[in-house]
């Protein structure tokens, strides 16, 4: 069976990278990552404090001009609920929020073990979201998980238990580019005052947060369109390369396209600053090798340079470079009354994305005192359930000849995905890349118990056809038109079943 070409990663022992894109697309995405296909992710800090989503530590203060339209609504109801329940963010602003978090039950060894038992080969970790707040022991940032709030270094501890469980780990770093935008929302004022980002150090004599700079959280005063600060880019390249050197970070998710202040960003910086996203890839891959840094919108040709990460919607097709498909059970910070993405939901996406040589990052939204809701439980356990019987047919697989046959697209915007509904006719398809075995996917399953996949029209005839966890064996026929099935009475799992089709 023929395939996308495999790409692989860069080996010790070659010159050193140099911050250079010419130096740097000699890296490869590494066999790890490939091999891995679902990772899960901790998208969790001071923002879900509040329990009211995504964003908030932007919204509190206000809609912006920037607002997108989907977005007016829920930017509305978050500064309303903001007002009601702490008050104006002249004296209650995102550094209250910070203080307010305390990750009370926080247990990364039992959650470690549920993503572990969910089919998940690596993990990440939140680092600092756009809101600025480190989770680790930061020697750049006071304003950190160790120091407020939860008084705990978050991103170390879920290292060792990631690391124990025999899991890959990674860091998201957020406050960067976004940073910059959002939080001059702090400087603002209404007919009520100014907000709190206009506090000094010496305004929190006597308070809970004396000893600490506002400014260092919100960054120095500005307003909308102003050019980031070189001294505000060298602190985050500073945080970033503390953290992944720190916990020795196998995976780098970086919430910008291109690198963060560089040429392409969301945000970009004037003068040497633009130089700062080259220098660190050279160092990171440099001390390890076999590391990830992906980054959004990038160009074909630094492809090998950085992975390409997908947030909340699917390609069309089989991409030759591997990539990352990331989103979320619900929203990105816990939210009270999410409607969820359901286990079936999931193993859709995940195996739709596979097809195509991506892996699927998929966040779970955690309580604020760190705990999952019973919901995002069940459907962790559901999802494991199913790559019990079914992930031998993805881990370690590679894209066949076409990823499938049937819709090429299962999720919608960006902001807000919705799931196309599978008919029998719909197949994605993974091959084993040591034997002559291919994997096909059936999305729903068919009321007359037929599948004819034509993608094997005329091709030699395999030695056997099962369906994986099935009791009951299917029947079949290879035939000019195709290879015709027959499936037995029921489906052996809740979701996507999977036929071994074995040329060996």
């Amino acid at each position: 069976m023929s395939s996308v070409e495999e790409l692989r990663p860069a080996t010790t022992g070659r010159a050193p990278y140099t911050p250079d894109w010419a130096s740097l697309r000699r890296h490869r995405v590494p066999d790890w990552f490939l091999d891995a296909k679902l990772g899960i992710w901790s998208h969790w800090g001071p923002q879900c404090a509040a329990r009211r989503g995504d964003w908030y530590a932007r919204h509190l203060y206000g809609p912006y001009s920037g607002t997108e339209d989907f977005e007016v609504e829920r930017t509305a109801r978050q500064t309303a609920h903001h007002r009601a329940h702490y008050g104006h963010p002249s004296h209650f602003g995102h550094k209250d929020l910070c203080h307010q978090w305390r990750a009370e039950r926080f247990d990364p060894e039992a959650l470690m073990d549920r993503f572990r038992r969910a089919g998940a080969r690596y993990f990440v970790s939140l680092a600092a979201h756009c809101d600025n707040f480190d989770l680790w022991d930061s020697a750049h940032q006071p304003w950190n998980s160790v120091n407020v709030g939860p008084r705990t270094d978050i991103v170390a501890r879920w290292a060792v238990a990631a690391r124990t469980a025999g899991l890959r780990f990674g860091i998201s770093m957020h406050a960067g580019s976004w940073t910059w935008r959002w939080l001059d929302a702090a400087y603002g004022a209404d007919a009520e005052g100014p907000y709190d980002g206009h506090l000094t150090a010496a305004d929190g004599r006597g308070t809970w947060w004396e000893g600490l700079d506002p400014r260092d959280l919100y960054g120095p005063p500005r307003k909308p369109g102003d050019v980031p600060t070189a001294a505000f880019v060298d602190d985050f390249y500073a945080r970033l390369r503390d953290v992944t050197e720190r916990h020795d970070a196998d995976l780098v998710y970086l919430d910008d396209s291109r690198m963060p202040f560089d040429e392409g960003s969301v945000c970009v910086a004037d003068g040497p600053s633009r130089r700062r996203g080259p220098e660190f890839l050279a160092d990171y891959y440099n001390r390890t090798p076999d590391g990830a840094v992906s980054i959004k919108t990038i160009a074909d040709e630094d492809r090998g340079a950085v992975l390409l990460d997908v947030e909340r919607h699917q390609l069309s097709g089989i991409d030759p470079h591997p990539w990352q498909y990331d989103t979320s059970i619900g929203d990105w910070f816990y939210r009270d009354g999410e409607q969820y993405k359901s286990a079936q939901e999931i193993v859709h996406l995940l195996v739709d994305t596979v097809s195509k040589n991506g892996c699927l990052l998929l966040n779970v939204p955690q309580l604020p005192d760190g705990t999952l809701d019973d919901e995002v439980s069940s459907v962790l356990d559901s999802l494991g359930a199913w790559m019990r019987v079914c992930g031998r047919a993805l881990y370690g697989s590679r894209p066949w000849t076409v990823y499938g046959e049937g819709p090429t697209n299962v999720s919608g915007t960006k902001a807000r995905e919705s799931h196309l509904a599978y008919t029998a006719r719909d197949l994605r398809f993974t091959r084993a890349p040591d034997e002559e075995v291919v994997y096909a996917f059936v999305m729903s399953w068919p009321d007359d118990r037929r599948i004819r996949i034509h993608s094997l029209a005329g091709a030699t005839p395999p030695r056997e056809v099962t369906l994986l966890g099935a009791p009951e064996q299917p029947t079949w026929t290879a035939g000019p038109e195709g290879l015709d099935v027959r499936l037995p009475d029921r489906p052996p799992t809740p979701y996507v079943q999977v036929l071994r089709i074995d040329w060996t």
